[in-house]
């Protein structure tokens, strides 16, 4: 019986694997129990069982393998490790569990299943699923597909991939096996409640019994609704949140319950084919003989591939896009450019995205091509725009539709709306930007106005449904001058149009969060990951993580952004009115005017006017705000009555044009009261007295109304007036409003009269002009001087001296410049230029708006493209060399070029590198002519760019890289990151290819702004990545983990992490090497604006609230009242009611208060009641932890809100506060010793070394302090900090080691050595060289400063072990502390030492030999100040030790008394340790204690 039990004292892993069954089942309970009872999923226990969970699932005893399932489970849910285990895990269950005769058994085993992939790693229980439905034995098979419908069932498709499993459809459904079809069948269903009909396609090969079983079963899900009953374990937290709000979702999601299954694209399911391979080699030639019916039969046979194989493998179809387009455009056959047009939508739609290269060559020739009539022509070019438009966008295609529009032809203006108003059913409201929107919105305007009443409706269509996409709001402002018959007609269109895609948006969060619930929650409703598949009784995982709820922040922080918006948006359109006849405005007037004003105003005599306006003046603001048209009755009242605003008398007409201005700025202005008065007051510019108050009502006007508005008609009447005066003082008021308002106005307006007044021949008119335009360089910069490159030299030097008069100068920040509330009064544009300055970012000046471009396509002629793609390398060249011409000639180009684009693509893969070169520079000079419009052709000519870069020759590879630059700098980088280019460059690329591609994109990602580029296209380049860092080409190597940096910033860590799993193991630690390089280097996120968390304090804050203890608090309420009475004294009553409940908010109470709370912190860890303070890495509950023994200990509420904030510079102006309040309060920091370290041991697990650096400057301080104090650290104390600041002596960084090691000298001081010691043997475990290294030196230290009686034999031993390492400097260090050993012990240190294998001996042999020659003879121990002894086996470490700056006082007080002296010698004289005196360390030299404890101990 003995024996039976026998294996119970053997360790767990080696009775999981023992012979006896019975062992086994004890193993894997224990292993269970041990699983339930780990709370860090990182635990260094979990690797000791990840090799054996593999084992547990096949055991061949049935019970034995039913415990090891549990096991398993537990593991696979806690364990960071799971995921490596998923392989072998899952095929020992395919093969040994998953139709075991057991039925605890076959449920253990799917749970199992389903748990791998909760943990994201459904790809391979797929795979090894879908290997198991090939069994021979049908019960494997059928319990595969049981277990895979469930998995599809509880995850949904996104999570189990569809794709694989309905290749498996047709042999499972016509297997042998009953159970086998049976099971087939569900799982058909189930994918069908997923996807829907896109799989009845995939299933017809079935036989027809069996498609009407499925069709029934298909009928009876229809309408049904489908949601996941379960979570990815990254999911669940989202997912919980949810849940809270589920009644409120449910509401507001009633309209879609409808919905049923979602829908999914049938050809998602295809694999691609190619189809170039297949084509027939004749195509080409047919489709240019003359006899319609041999294209008809070439096109025929093209039709026939792309039906048969609608998903196409990506390749260059450049050549086969061309010809159908030439078909389309040139053929005069009617049916064969049907044929074509079909045959190009389908290709469209079988690449996809990838189209995206040819979209923009196609789209200008199909709309050009709408002017035929023939119905079954225009159908198949619908198709294929639409088929063509899910590849590009609208603001890619923009200035071919805006020229469309204006087309002459009726047909083309027609079908370019309705093409315009089915691209807006299918497109994201966000990808529609401002621009675009106004460019679209005024050309359909415009058609909305044409005589065709097709064209007409057309456009209102274009426009409702653009309505109906955007909202009212939105498009309102861009409609003010459509009359309201065709708004209504806009409206109706509204009413019908349907947006077939689901809008993303932030529709959700602008909810009222109070909204009822309509539907109670289902209680038994699963939502999380742990929800049981069946009813089995689940072993308890108690070790599992919870999903910890965070208090959601309030609504308050957002609540006034839309109204902003709504204000931002109004306040861009100009108001208007109906313009009263005069004699309305004189009855009105008479009614709110005082007679005698009114007779006062046109009074013969200058004296009585100047009274009656001077008490107009003191009334003026007097009037109801509300009152409808007041301005225009009072500015027309001062201008109507004779003489009006032709006043002589300079003081009468100063007073009516203060009145002018007090009306603009106190009441709603509209255009049509400016209109009536500003000639006159643009006149009054020139009066030498009363020109300044005419500049201020301009001024007004334009604060009232808009800038650009009186800029224009300021000029405009100015240039109509032959006074020069006049002209010149309306440049100056323009210079003038554009410094004070910003450049708040289009420049296309100024130029044309700028121009005229360069060129006056009024030396004053000019020179104002000049002031003007240099004043403009400012905010345009010199691209300006383009306009001006026709002048004169001698004026072009004049502006050129202006231009560089404000060169590196950057404009000032507005002064005015309001908008006016609905009640008339107005509020500053600055205050809401935080929410604002996205928006006005959104339209920066573009100079390319405003150069006069070329249309060079008429140019581009066949003859000069045949000649282009000539075989004769010398006829290609001279092409080329016309082109060039014809570019630099035209200068600045618009970017409609024809079929130019793909016949350059051709030539930039040319074998002739002289040929390819010239083409590159061609390129380059279409982007600097072309500007912004050169991204237009970017998927065309990107790919060409990537070839030549890859090219042997270097200046061919030069002059490509110069050619992306070029395009990029003037068309912006974004279309590089689409259609997944770079990553097929980079798959077939040659090895000079991925050298320079890696260097550029390690250059542009880390630049680009991180919504500017693909996450999609980003992704697909990761797998490449990892490839090119474990190169055989150094170059290659390098440059790709340089890259790593830029595609982090875009992509995340995380994401990048996860992507590693699918690597082999054998180049993961290379790749992690490169990722953990390249993490501390992330750039900090910017703080969110709606984000509640507690602001950093101002320098200025009084000190005196930080005291600590009774004397702390009184002064902490003196600076209160102090500055409670000086905000009084300064009118801080006057404040508004949320800014005087804002500071009534802050904390002012001392950053750490003086409690008694430590104690029972400490009793609380010692009874377990909270967690130790022991990880690896630290968890959230670790975190939750700490804030709740600080706000228990009445920690300063700001100071946690930044300790615990996400942003590192919180955490460095924490540090700042907790510096300054150190001096101070000194008795509050040993009362929060314990919470202070532990947050300190935080911040070691944090990326970012600014924070490390400065906390381990202030550690210094503060153990200073304690040192001062004469404090010994508590146990708990000294537990929680000393492993974790070990951690970090193995830091790559050389500031981080030092700080480590003078922190480590200062503990030394204040807790037992010993034990420090201990701690500092631990970290020889550690799998870091350099940890283990400085690990040995701090040893070689300790021993070397307190004597052999701190070290044990047995560490002794371990020291030993080290001299074997492979890394060099371990080894070295360990030499150096084992001879600091026998400087000690002599020859017992061999016998301490134990076994050494013959190397290491010599070697140490060797060590010791040198060492007693270099050591220096002993000093006499009566001399306190001598050098430490026996340190000359480490002679470095002393070096990079400085600890005599921490010290206050002088060299004097570091001697004890003699009697202290004495008693310590005679006490080490006797042995008797206990005895030696206790010597204060606050009087010692801390670099002298560990000798003076070395001689008493």
């Amino acid at each position: 019986m003995a024996e039976d039990t026998e294996y119970k004292k053997l360790p767990v892993e080696e009775r999981c694997v023992h012979k006896l069954w019975k062992a086994r089942v004890d193993g894997y309970e224990e292993a269970a129990k041990i699983f339930r009872e780990l709370d860090d999923e990182k635990s260094p226990e979990w690797s000791k069982f990840a090799g054996l969970i593999k084992k547990m699932v096949v055991d061949s005893n049935a019970m034995a393998q039913e415990k090891g399932l549990e096991a398993a489970l537990i593991f696979v849910e806690n364990s960071g490790l799971a995921g490596r285990t998923v392989g072998d895990v899952m095929a020992g269950i395919v093969q040994k569990c998953i139709a075991a005769p057991r039925t605890k058994t076959k449920e253990l085993s799917v749970q199992v299943t389903l748990m791998y992939v909760e943990i994201e790693k459904q790809e391979a229980v797929v795979d090894e699923l879908v290997k198991g439905m090939e069994a021979k034995n049908p019960k494997i098979v059928s319990a595969c597909v049981a277990a895979t419908t469930l998995a599809l069932r509880e995850f949904g498709h996104k999570v189990v991939g569809v794709k694989p499993l309905i290749k498996k459809l047709a042999p499972l459904m016509s297997d042998r096996d009953k159970a086998v079809r049976d099971e087939g069948k569900q799982l058909a269903v189930e994918i069908y409640r997923w996807i829907g009909a896109a799989m009845k396609a995939q299933i017809t090969t079935l036989p027809q019994v069996t498609l009407k079983e499925l069709e029934d079963e298909f009928d009876k899900l229809k309408g049904e609704r489908v949601e996941p009953s379960r979570y990815l374990k990254s999911q669940q937290e989202k997912q919980a949140k949810i849940a809270d709000a589920a009644g409120t979702e449910d509401a507001y999601h009633e309209e879609d319950g409808d919905a049923g299954a979602e829908e999914i694209d049938p050809i998602d399911l295809l694999d691609p084919v190619d189809i170039l391979s297949k084509m027939p080699k004749d195509f080409y030639d047919k489709l240019e003989e003359k006899k319609w019916t041999l294209r008809k039969e070439s096109l025929e046979a093209l039709e026939k591939l792309l039906t048969d194989h609608p998903k196409l493998e990506n390749g260059e179809y450049g050549a086969l896009v061309s010809a159908l387009k030439k078909v389309i455009t040139k053929d005069s056959n009617v049916v064969l450019v049907a044929m074509a047009g079909k045959c190009l939508a389908m290709l469209a739609k079988g690449l996809a995205k990838r189209f995206s290269n040819y979209a923009s060559a196609c789209v200008p020739a199909l709309l050009e091509k709408f002017k035929e009539k023939k119905p079954n022509v225009v159908t198949a070019l619908r198709e294929a725009i639409d088929a063509i438009y899910a590849s590009t966008t609208l603001e890619t295609q923009q200035e071919s539709i805006v020229e469309s529009l204006a087309n002459k032809n009726p047909s083309v203006k027609s079908e370019t709306a309705l093409f315009l108003a089915r691209a807006f059913s299918r497109t994201q409201p966000m990808a529609l930007n401002k621009k675009l929107l106004k460019l679209l919105t005024t050309s359909l305007v415009k058609t909305l106005n044409e005589s065709d009443p097709t064209v007409r409706d057309s456009s209102a269509e274009a426009l409702g449904t653009l309505m109906k996409l955007i909202g009212d709001k939105a498009l309102n402002p861009l409609l003010t001058d459509v009359d309201p018959l065709k708004m209504g007609k806009i409206k109706e269109c509204h009413d019908k149009a349907e947006i077939k895609i689901k809008v993303a948006g932030p529709k959700k969060e602008a909810r009222p969060a109070s909204a009822p619930q309509s539907k109670p929650i289902a209680p038994g409703k699963p939502t999380g990951g742990s929800a049981d598949p069946k009813p089995v009784t689940r072993p308890a995982t108690t070790g599992a993580r919870k999903v910890l709820k965070k208090p959601t922040a309030g609504t308050t922080g957002g609540g006034t952004s839309a109204p902003a918006a709504a204000t931002k948006a109004s306040g861009k359109s100009l108001a208007t009115e109906r313009e009263m006849t005069p004699e309305e405005v004189q009855e009105k007037a008479e009614e709110i005017l005082p007679a005698d004003i009114l007779n006062g105003l046109v009074d013969p005599n200058w004296k009585n006017r100047l009274a009656a306006v001077e008490q107009l003046l003191n009334e003026i603001t007097d009037f109801d705000v509300k009152q409808p048209g007041i301005s225009q009755i009072l500015v027309r009242t001062i201008n109507g009555r004779k003489p009006g605003l032709k006043e002589m008398n300079f003081q009468v007409l100063k007073y009516k044009l203060d009145i002018i201005r007090s009306v603009a700025e106190n009441y709603p202005l509209t255009t049509i009261t400016v209109d009536q008065v500003i000639n006159e007051i643009t006149e009054k510019l020139a009066d030498p007295k009363n020109g300044s108050a005419a500049s201020d009502v301009l001024s007004a006007f334009a604060d009232a109304t808009k800038l650009e508005y009186v800029v224009v008609k300021v000029l405009g009447f100015a240039f109509e007036q032959k006074s020069p005066k006049v002209q010149s003082e309306a440049f100056n008021w323009v210079n003038k409003s554009i410094i004070e308002f910003g450049f708040q106005l289009q420049p296309k307006t100024l130029i044309e009269d700028v121009r005229k007044g360069v060129q006056s021949t009024n030396p004053t008119v000019r020179g104002a002009a000049i002031q003007l335009v240099g004043t403009m360089s400012m905010y345009i910069g010199n691209a300006l001087m383009m306009f001006f490159e026709s002048e004169k030299p001698a004026l072009k030097s004049q502006i050129q001296v202006e231009f560089d008069k404000y060169v590196g100068q950057k404009p000032s920040k507005p002064v005015r410049g309001v908008q006016r509330g609905s009640g008339g009064g107005v509020v500053n544009s600055a205050e809401n230029e935080d929410d604002d300055g996205a928006a006005g970012e959104d339209e920066p000046i573009n100079m390319a708006d405003l150069l006069p471009r070329v249309d060079i396509s008429p140019q581009i002629t066949e003859a000069l493209l045949k000649e282009m793609s000539d075989k004769d390398w010398k006829t290609r060249n001279e092409g080329l060399n016309k082109l060039q011409v014809i570019i630099a000639d035209a200068k600045l180009i618009k970017p409609t070029i024809g079929d130019l684009a793909p016949a350059l693509a051709l030539r930039l893969v040319d074998s002739n590198a002289k040929i390819a070169q010239t083409t590159l520079s061609i390129c380059e000079q279409l982007a600097t002519a072309m500007g912004p419009g050169c991204r237009n052709h970017v998927r065309t000519l990107f790919p060409g760019f990537l070839h030549a870069m890859g090219d042997n020759k270097i200046f061919v590879r030069t002059a490509a890289l110069n050619c992306i630059n070029s395009f990029g700098e003037k068309g912006g980088y974004k279309e590089f990151f689409e259609s997944e280019m770079i990553a097929d460059a980079l798959k077939s690329g040659s090895p000079a290819l991925k050298v320079d591609l890696w260097a550029w994109l390690a250059k542009k990602l880390p630049v680009l702004p991180p919504k500017s580029v693909s996450k999609e296209d980003l992704h697909s380049m990761v797998p490449h990545l990892y490839a090119h860092i474990c190169d055989r080409n150094a170059d290659v190597r390098r440059n790709a983990n340089e890259a790593v940096l830029g595609i982090m910033i875009h992509l995340g860590f995380d994401a990048l992490n996860r992507a590693l799993d699918k690597q082999k193991p054998a180049s993961k630690k290379d790749i992690q090497a490169a990722l953990e390089k390249a993490r501390p280097n992330l750039p900090v996120k910017p703080l969110p604006k709606g984000k509640q968390q507690a602001p950093l304090p101002e320098e200025s804050k009084p000190k005196t609230v930080r005291g600590g203890g009774a004397g702390g608090a009184t002064g902490g309420a003196a600076g209160v009242q102090k500055s409670a009475s000086a905000r009084a004294a300064g009118g801080q009553d006057k404040l508004p009611a949320p800014a005087r409940k804002k500071d009534e908010d802050i904390d002012t109470s001392p950053l750490l208060a003086v409690n008694n709370s430590k104690n029972q912190r400490l009793l609380d860890e010692q009874k377990m009641r909270v967690l130790k303070w022991t990880f690896t890495t630290p968890r959230e509950e670790f975190t939750e932890l700490l804030r709740e023994q600080m706000m228990a200990a009445n920690v300063n509420k700001a100071l946690i809100a930044n300790m615990f904030h996400d942003d590192f510079r919180y955490h460095l102006k924490v540090i700042e506060q907790l510096s300054e309040d150190l001096a101070g309060n000194s008795k509050a920091l040993l009362c929060n010793l314990d919470l202070i370290l532990k947050w300190l041991t935080l911040r070691f697990y944090d990326t970012n070394p600014s924070v490390l650096i400065k906390g381990l400057e202030y550690l210094v301080q503060v153990f200073q302090v304690l040192i001062d104090h004469e404090y010994i650290l508590a146990e708990n104390e000294g537990s929680c900090f000393i492993p974790h600041l070990l951690l970090k002596i193995g830091d790559p960084k050389d500031a981080v080691r030092n700080g480590v090691r003078r922190v480590l000298r200062q503990v030394i001081l204040v807790f037992p050595y010993a034990k420090v010691f201990a701690y500092v043997m631990e970290g020889l475990k550690s799998k870091n060289a350099r940890q283990r290294t400085e690990c040995l030196d701090e040893l070689s230290f300790l021993i070397e400063s307190y004597g052999m009686n701190i070290c044990p034999q047995a560490s002794v031993r371990e020291i030993a072990r080290q001299i074997s390492d492979r890394d060099n400097s371990v080894r070295s260090a360990a030499l150096n502390c084992i001879v600091q050993v026998f400087f000690l012990s002599g020859e017992k240190t061999y016998k301490m030492i134990g076994q050494l294998n013959e190397k290491d001996l010599s070697m140490l042999d060797e060590r010791i030999k040198r060492a007693k020659k270099t050591k220096k003879p002993t000093p006499p121990p009566t001399a306190v100040e001598m050098p430490t002894s026996g340190r000359s086996a480490a002679p470095q470490r002393q070096d990079s030790i400085e600890i005599e700056d921490a010290v206050v006082g002088n060299g004097s007080d570091e001697l004890p008394p003699p009697d202290e002296g004495r008693g310590l010698e005679t006490a080490a004289a006797a042995g008797n340790v206990s005895q030696a005196p206790r010597i204060s360390p606050s009087r010692l030299n801390p670099s002298k204690i560990p000798i003076l404890r070395k001689r008493a101990w």
